[in-house]
C-alpha cells in the first residue's frame, strides 16, 4: 500500500471544497475512516463538520468510506443488529453498483453499459465516479425512488433491492445482444 504523508492528507482535507464534498456526501450516513495500512476506524461514525475531518485526518486517516445507507442516527447503529432493528434506524438507500474488473478498458465498457441502461428505464439521476484502482461506482439517489414498492416501503427493502436491480441490469444488457455477458446465464 502507498504510505500518505501527513502534510499531503492535511493538504488536500483542509481544502474547503474537497470538506463541503465530503460533508454532503456524508449527510445521515456512516462514514469509517482508512487510516492505510492500519485499518479502519471505528464504528460507527459520521462526519458532521469540518473539524471531524482534520481530526480523523491529524490521527492518520486516509480517505473516508462513506455508507449507501442513510440513517436517521448513524450513530445509533449497533453491530451485529437484525434487519428490523437496521429498518427502523435507516431512512433510506442509494443504489450504488460497484464496477472494479482486472481489465479497466472492460471496467469502462461496463459501468457505460449500465448507465444507458439505467437512462433508458427513465432514471435521469445517475452518478459515476472512479472509485480507485480499476473500478467505478454507478450511482441512483434514494430520492430517485418511489416511497412504495409492491405496498413495501423502499427503505425496507436494502439491501435485497440493491440484488435485484444489479441482476436485472445484467439480464437487460445481456439481451441487447453485446459482445459479452454479464449474467449468469
Amino acid at each position: 500500500m502507498i504510505m500518505i504523508s501527513l502534510s499531503t492528507a492535511l493538504k488536500h482535507y483542509k481544502r474547503k471544497d474537497m470538506q463541503d464534498e465530503i460533508l454532503l456526501a456524508a449527510q445521515d450516513k456512516e462514514v469509517v475512516a482508512r487510516f492505510g495500512d492500519r485499518g479502519f476506524g471505528k464504528r460507527p461514525d459520521a462526519l458532521k463538520y469540518p473539524s471531524d475531518i482534520i481530526e480523523q485526518v491529524k490521527n492518520g486517516a486516509t480517505s473516508f468510506h462513506i455508507s449507501e445507507e442513510q440513517w436517521k442516527d448513524p450513530l445509533q447503529i449497533t453491530t451485529p443488529m437484525t434487519k428490523n432493528e437496521a429498518d427502523s434506524l435507516r431512512s433510506g438507500w442509494d443504489l450504488v453498483i460497484d464496477i472494479d474488473f482486472e481489465v479497466w478498458e472492460i471496467t469502462k465498457l461496463i459501468a457505460n453499459e449500465i448507465i444507458k441502461a439505467l437512462k433508458e428505464h427513465g432514471v435521469s439521476s445517475v452518478s459515476c465516479k472512479f472509485s480507485g484502482n480499476k473500478g467505478f461506482h454507478v450511482g441512483v439517489p434514494f430520492k430517485a425512488f418511489p416511497e412504495k414498492v409492491h405496498e413495501q416501503e423502499t427503505k425496507t427493502l436494502f439491501p435485497e433491492a440493491t440484488k435485484r436491480v444489479v441482476i436485472y441490469l445484467a439480464d437487460y444488457i445481456d439481451s441487447k445482444e453485446r459482445s459479452f455477458a454479464l449474467s449468469k446465464k
